[in-house]
C-alpha cells in the first residue's frame, strides 16, 4: 500500500494555525530567552557626607544633657570636632570626638553657636562636612530642677566665686577679657563690682561675668575692687564676694625729646659721650627694652644702643643725626619716637699768637680784648678762665667768664698765661697765649 501525501488547502492551513495559537500561544514551544536580564536599579539615597542633626539643640541648666550628633552617607567610623580653638559646646558640656556625643550638665543659661565638622573613613580621600549648630540652654524651672533632683528640703549652699587673676592694664591698650565664674547656689547668676571699674572697662552683669574694654585713664596706684555674685534663690538671692587689686598704668611714653622732655644732649667730636633715654608709663621703669628701628648706630663712633637705653662712645663725625628710637614694656606694648643727636665739631680756641693774637697794651691805658673759640656747643655757651698752674695775667688785667680781658695795665712786660674754655657740655680746651704791655 502506498502512503499518500496530505496536502491541505490554504484556507484549512490558516484555520489550523489559528487554533494552535489559541491553545499554546506563539511561544508555544516554551523556548527560554538567553538575553541577559536588565541590571537592578541602583539604591536611592545620599552619597555625599552630610550632618543631619537639626538646630537649635535645647537643654536646661542643672539637667543632664546628652545628644548624639548624626551624619548621613559617608563611610564610618566618623570623627567629630568643632571648628576653631574653643572646643566646648557650651558651659558644662563636652564633645566626644569618636562618638559625636555632646554630654554634661549645663551650668549656666547660654546660647552657644559653633561650627561642627565630621570626617568619615572614605579611602583614599576622606569626606568632610560642616554645619553650624546652636545649643540653647534655658534657665532652670521649678519643675525641671525638681525632676533633676536639684531641689531638696535642705537650703541651697550660697554660690562661690572661682578665684581669678586680675592683671594690670595700660591706658589705650585693650584689656584681656577676664571670665568670672561661680559654682553652687542656683544659676543663673548676677554680677556686680564696687567701686566701679576704671573708665573704659566694663563688666557683663548677667550670665557669664566678663570684664572687657580699653582703659582710658591711669589709676595712679593700686585699685581694690570687690566682685559680688548673686544667685537666683527665692525669695532673696544668695551672695558671695571676692576682692582683687590691680593697677591701670599710664600710657607708655618716650619722655626724652620734645614735646614731653628735653632733647638728646649734643656731643662733640673726639670727646666721650654718654646719655640715658627716658620713658614712663606701661609696666614701669626697670621693665623697658630699648632699640633703634633698623638696628642702626646712634651716630658714627657711638656704640649700639643698649637695651637699658644708654648711648655711649666717642663721636667721630660732626653732624645732626635723626634716628627712630623704640621702647617696649614687659606686656609687649611698644612706642617709637624720632630723636636727633647733634655731634658738634671739636671745641677749639681760635685766638693764638700768629693768626689771631691778643693786642698789645700800654701802661696806664685801659685795655680790652676778647678771646675767640669755635665748635663744641657753640658761641654763647663758652665759659673762660685761667687754667690751673697758669702764669699770671699782666698786672691790672682780669679775664672775665665771657672771654673778655679788661683792665688798666700797671707794669710793662710780656706775660704767657694759659686760658681754658668750657662749653655747655663741660668739654674743655686750653691754650697758652702771649700778652705784651708796653
Amino acid at each position: 500500500m502506498v502512503a499518500q501525501r496530505w496536502n491541505p488547502s490554504p484556507s484549512l492551513f490558516r484555520i489550523i494555525v489559528l487554533l494552535f495559537a489559541a491553545t499554546f500561544g506563539f511561544n508555544g514551544c516554551n523556548d527560554v530567552s538567553t538575553a541577559p536580564a536588565p541590571a537592578p536599579a541602583p539604591a536611592s539615597g545620599p552619597t555625599v557626607l552630610t550632618i543631619t542633626t537639626s538646630s537649635p539643640i535645647n537643654g536646661t541648666v542643672k539637667v543632664p544633657f546628652n545628644v548624639t550628633l548624626a551624619a548621613a552617607a559617608g563611610t564610618p567610623p566618623f570623627v567629630w570636632s568643632i571648628v576653631g580653638t574653643n572646643q566646648s559646646p557650651g558651659p558644662g558640656l563636652k564633645l566626644t570626638s569618636a562618638t559625636g556625643v555632646i554630654s554634661g550638665t549645663p551650668t549656666i543659661a547660654s546660647i552657644t553657636t559653633q561650627t561642627y565638622i565630621v570626617v568619615d573613613s572614605t579611602k583614599p580621600t576622606a569626606q568632610t562636612a560642616e554645619k553650624a549648630l546652636t545649643i540653647s540652654i534655658a534657665a532652670p524651672t521649678q519643675a525641671s530642677m525638681t525632676a533633676a533632683g536639684s531641689i531638696t528640703d535642705a537650703p541651697q549652699a550660697p554660690p562661690t566665686i572661682t578665684p581669678f587673676t586680675l592683671p594690670n592694664g595700660t591706658v589705650n591698650v585693650a584689656y584681656p577679657n577676664i571670665q568670672l565664674e561661680a559654682t553652687g547656689g542656683i544659676p543663673p547668676y548676677t554680677w556686680s563690682v564696687a567701686p566701679a571699674l576704671p573708665n573704659g572697662l566694663f563688666l557683663n552683669l548677667l550670665g557669664p561675668g566678663v570684664i572687657s574694654g580699653t582703659p582710658l585713664n591711669p589709676s595712679h596706684g593700686p585699685t581694690t575692687l570687690t566682685f559680688t555674685v548673686m544667685d537666683s534663690s527665692e525669695p532673696t538671692g544668695q551672695l558671695s564676694e571676692l576682692t582683687r587689686t590691680f593697677t591701670i598704668n599710664a600710657a607708655l611714653t618716650i619722655d626724652t625729646g620734645p614735646p614731653t622732655g628735653p632733647p638728646l644732649p649734643s656731643g662733640t667730636v673726639g670727646h666721650p659721650y654718654n646719655a640715658l633715654l627716658s620713658a614712663s608709663g606701661g609696666t614701669g621703669p626697670g621693665t623697658y627694652r630699648w632699640s633703634i628701628v633698623g638696628n642702626l648706630l646712634p651716630a658714627p663712633g657711638l656704640q649700639p644702643l643698649s637695651s637699658s637705653g644708654v648711648l655711649s662712645g666717642t663721636p667721630t663725625t660732626p653732624r645732626p643725626l635723626a634716628r627712630t628710637y623704640r621702647v617696649q614694656d614687659s606686656n609687649g606694648v611698644a612706642v617709637t619716637k624720632s630723636l636727633t643727636l647733634t655731634v658738634n665739631s671739636a671745641l677749639t680756641i681760635d685766638t693764638d699768637d700768629i693768626t689771631l693774637p691778643l693786642p698789645a697794651g700800654i701802661v696806664g691805658q685801659p685795655y680790652s680784648a676778647a678771646l675767640s673759640a669755635s665748635g663744641g656747643t657753640g658761641p654763647g655757651t663758652y665759659r673762660w678762665s685761667l687754667s690751673a698752674g697758669s702764669a699770671a695775667l699782666p698786672n691790672g688785667l682780669t679775664l672775665n667768664p665771657d672771654g673778655t680781658m679788661t683792665g688798666t695795665p700797671t707794669t710793662a712786660g710780656t706775660s704767657t698765661p694759659t686760658v681754658s674754655a668750657a662749653d655747655a657740655a663741660s668739654t674743655t680746651v686750653e691754650k697758652r697765649l702771649s700778652i705784651t704791655i708796653n
